[in-house]
């Protein structure tokens, strides 16, 4: 892709998320409905789907982001973990897999919002 429609898909994503931060902080209880039917949806079949792309090899390596790489530097899955489950997703050297832990900024911040 080229870096123009790299950055119209990202700020369009970017603002969507924006958008929906702001039905869910300040919109009434139908709005709320209305998102959570339309949304939820969408959402979890996004987040499905990217998870499906970042699946572990049998060596617990992300085949997506380090095939050329010697380090496994996919975060995918612990993102997920936090952003879904809660933060205590497990760290260290003695956890499975070669995932690293790292924080993730909210979209918002990512655009300086």
């Amino acid at each position: 892709m080229d870096e123009v429609l790299t950055a119209t898909l990202q700020q369009t994503v970017v603002e969507h998320l924006n958008y929906l931060d702001v039905l869910v902080a300040d919109g009434d209880t139908p709005s709320k409905a209305a998102l959570a039917e339309t949304e939820v949806a969408r959402l979890t079949a996004a987040w499905r789907r990217l998870l499906d792309q970042h699946a572990p090899d049998s060596r617990g390596r992300c085949a997506r982001c380090s095939p050329r790489w010697r380090h496994n530097e996919c975060t995918v899955w612990e993102t997920a973990h936090q952003q879904l489950i809660g933060d205590d997703a497990p760290s260290g050297p003695d956890r499975a897999g070669r995932h690293r832990l790292r924080p993730v900024a909210p979209a918002r911040q990512l655009t300086g919002g």
